[in-house]
């Protein structure tokens, strides 16, 4: 592990810069942000957002939020300027998870535009592939990118996983040296007792003798919400739903096997409820839902695509299918390890096992490795 840096090394206290558009109170990246930020003041910085009007002010550490229109990715670049200059602060760094070019540091939460829409092509019509590749909104995007990804225009970019690191130095050539990775961190939820589970499945409704999959996250389309459905339905056992915690268009989505819950903010008592966390997706940087799972004891079943499995053992953490849409394969690694989770002595092992994993993937480390790379980049900003 890095060890804690701090802002004593300098001689006033740094002002960091975020850029992030959207808010959803569930959603992945805004609970890293709150973390980092709040993390970032404990170590004497000022943090200011520079958000939309969808934050709410409570929200932000702080209390600090420039508001930016945000109607697309062109107007908010454009006001995130306009607010630079015209609130006279003087940012030490901006940091970013949005693609705006000219930032000192960008996060990759979401992965590569360009490398998810050329996954995507592979599962859906000709028709939507045209369309995919003429709509203003997605040539917004990957335009950004192309000029976010110029050497020149962005100083460093930290990574989550090792295939964005891959994609992003061969779509783009970007220079792998300024590239660090620093994979996301939860905080950590731990194996919970059966007398947990039962008042978990109390409050949820769900009968003790039930077995859930777990389904949880936003772009259901993306996370392959569809696969897992046709996986459950293939079980054709009336013991076995699944749980779908997030929001997405529940009618588009709709079965009899499945509970849909919404966003949900206290997901501690949705994972002790679960017996299975699966995520078959097509394209997904690094899931913290995922790494959430594994830290509750639940073994996760995903895809080759997801960057968790970069750290999972097969047999071990869950299953690693090679594609997302192998529904006699996402079948048959349901049927394995319900049967697993069903012995005990085998259960405690396997929770066991995938909470030590997500143990070593904490906010402390997050928040340590992300520091040092911001003190690299405000050095090197002076010095140049």
């Amino acid at each position: 592990m890095i060890p804690l840096m701090t802002a004593v090394s300098f001689s006033h206290p740094l002002t960091i810069g975020f850029l992030r558009r959207g808010y959803s109170a569930s959603g992945g990246v805004e609970v890293y942000l709150k973390g980092l930020a709040t993390g970032l003041q404990a170590e004497g910085y000022r943090v200011i957002l520079l958000g939309t009007d969808a934050w709410p002010i409570e929200a932000w550490p702080g209390g600090e939020i420039l508001r930016c229109a945000g109607k697309s990715l062109t107007e908010y670049r454009v006001e995130v300027e306009r607010q630079k200059i015209e609130s006279g602060i003087s940012f030490d760094l901006i940091l970013s998870v949005e693609k705006i070019p000219g930032c000192d540091l960008y996060r990759t939460d979401e992965g590569l535009h360009l490398a998810w829409l050329k996954e995507r092509e592979r599962y859906i019509s000709l028709w939507s592939r045209w369309f995919q590749w003429l709509s203003p909104r997605h040539r917004e995007k990957l335009r950004m990118e192309r000029e976010l990804f110029r050497g020149d225009s962005t100083r460093r970019v930290i990574s989550i996983s090792e295939k964005i690191t891959r994609d992003i130095v061969s779509l783009y050539d970007y220079p792998r040296e300024q590239i660090s990775m620093i994979r996301n961190g939860v905080p950590q939820v731990g194996v919970l007792t059966s007398q947990q589970r039962e008042q978990a499945r109390q409050e949820l409704g769900i009968a003790s003798e039930g077995k859930i999959i777990l389904f949880v996250g936003t772009g259901w389309e993306r996370k392959g919400l569809h696969f897992a459905i046709q996986a459950v339905e293939s079980l054709h056992d009336p013991m076995v739903n699944l749980l779908v915690a997030g929001k997405g268009n529940m009618h588009r989505y709709a079965s009899p096997v499945v509970r849909f819950l919404g966003p949900v903010k206290n997901m501690t008592t949705v994972y002790s409820a679960a017996d299975i966390f699966i995520t078959p997706t097509i394209f997904e940087p690094f899931s913290l839902a995922a790494l959430e799972a594994l830290s509750a004891g639940l073994p996760v079943i995903t895809s080759r695509a997801a960057g968790i499995s970069e750290i999972m053992a097969q047999g071990e953490h869950g299953e690693i299918i090679e594609s997302p849409s192998d529904i006699p394969a996402l079948t048959e690694s349901l049927k394995k390890w319900l049967h697993i989770m069903s012995d005990p002595k085998r259960k405690i092992e396997v929770q066991n096992a995938c909470s030590t994993l997500a143990s070593g993937f904490t906010l402390e480390r997050n928040l340590s490795e992300t520091l040092a790379v911001i003190h690299e980049v405000i050095a090197e900003k002076r010095r140049s």
